[in-house]
């Protein structure tokens, strides 16, 4: 099995480690330093900043950031055999289904959900998906064979995997990922000046706020790309922060009980096995 890998940040970097031994792994990145060190580790077989390198490859795997999914689908198009794959592990799908379907009949969506909130090469591990969930995103017109193959990929690498509709997989990320990013991301405005109490940073701070150390870049797009859902969660959020605040204002202490006990059971009733 022939594989390219088509960004070496760290999910992409992730798949080649994770299949070390079990394919041909090519890589794929604008960044020089970093397939000099993928091939000096021994990760990848073969680098390249140029898209022609993932000619007669069984299997493209495009691991950048949502916003160029498409644009780098377009231009792998020329290089690649009637009959390769081509998956991505972007954190939208609907749109990037949609394009890259009008493009290609070899093609499915795929987002494995795992990663830290560390970016890039050097935080790539080979087990980072072990025991995570993979979400593959089929259109009506996906072959069965393209489901098939990138549900081997994930399973190889370890993975869980789940097939979901596109749409419905951009709905259920707004609230499980993208909303809770947002949140952490917009929290850090009041934290500008902690760095001189950084000895009072307790666990609850440092939990809530780790994800918003996380790639810009990538969430920009992820945003951007699904804002529809992610909108309306923020209208949804100013209305709960709006019933918090009126319930603490006019010091109405059996209500605000009321609603934090509310959110604390439905926390509890998410993780809380034999229910």
């Amino acid at each position: 099995m022939k594989i390219t890998i088509v960004g070496l940040g760290l999910i992409g970097a992730s798949i080649a480690k994770a299949l070390s031994g079990r394919a041909e792994i090519r890589g794929i990145d604008h960044e020089g330093c970093v397939i000099d060190q993928a091939l000096s580790q021994g990760v990848i077989g073969e680098g390249s900043s140029d898209l022609s390198l993932a000619g007669g490859s069984d299997m493209v795997i495009i691991a950048v950031p949502v916003g160029r999914i498409v644009e780098i689908a377009r231009g792998l198009i020329p290089h690649i055999g009637p009959d390769t794959l081509i998956t991505d592990t972007g954190s939208t799908k609907a749109h990037i289904v949609e394009c890259i379907d009008e493009l290609w009949p070899w093609f499915v969506g795929s987002h494995p959900i795992a990663g830290k909130e560390v970016p890039g090469y050097s935080a790539s591990q080979a087990d980072l998906f072990s025991g995570k969930a993979a979400i593959i995103t089929p259109s009506n017109t996906t072959k069965s064979e393209c489901i098939e193959r990138a549900t081997w990929l994930w399973e190889e690498c370890g993975a869980r995997v789940t097939v979901i509709d596109p749409c419905m997989h951009d709905e259920l990320m707004a609230v499980i990922s993208h909303m809770p990013h947002l949140v952490s991301f917009a929290s850090m405005s009041f934290a500008r000046d902690l760095h001189i109490h950084r000895d009072l940073l307790g666990a609850g701070f440092r939990d809530f706020t780790r994800i918003a150390a996380s790639d810009p870049v990538m969430w920009k797009d992820i945003f951007l790309a699904n804002k529809q859902h992610i909108l309306q969660l923020i209208d949804g959020f100013i209305g709960e922060l709006g019933m918090l605040k009126e319930a603490i204002h006019k010091d109405e202490s059996a209500r605000l009980e009321e609603i934090l006990r509310t959110y604390s059971t439905i926390r509890r009733d998410l993780y809380e096995d034999n229910r």
